[in-house]
């Protein structure tokens, strides 16, 4: 015959429960690690925004553009990927949607 246990007892769901938030404090000690400024910037700035803070070689570093060649770029293309949006939000500016895609 098999056991049955009584779940409904207050002591282990209070037990249970402790485990549980203890487990969860360790697991989210584990996922807080060193970020840079720049990281922390980037969540309220956003990432695009931040590359004007970038120096010259930095910012050909990552997008592997100059500055005034992505200009060059973006002048180009510009009519092609604009969009005007929908819903009453907000689209993409052009000049991030050429980041994100040399990105």
């Amino acid at each position: 015959m098999a056991e049955q246990f009584d779940l409904s007892s207050e002591s282990d769901s209070d037990a249970d429960m402790e485990i549980n938030m203890l487990v969860y404090d360790m697991a989210k000690r584990r996922k807080s690690i060193w970020k840079s400024s720049y990281m922390e910037k980037r969540r309220s700035h956003g990432e695009f925004t931040l590359t004007s803070e970038f120096s010259d070689s930095r910012f050909t570093n990552y997008f592997r553009l100059n500055r005034i060649q992505f200009n060059e770029v973006h002048s180009i293309i510009e009519n092609t990927i604009y969009s005007e949006g929908c819903n009453a939000q907000i689209p993409i500016g052009s000049r991030e949607k050429l980041a994100v895609f040399l990105r």
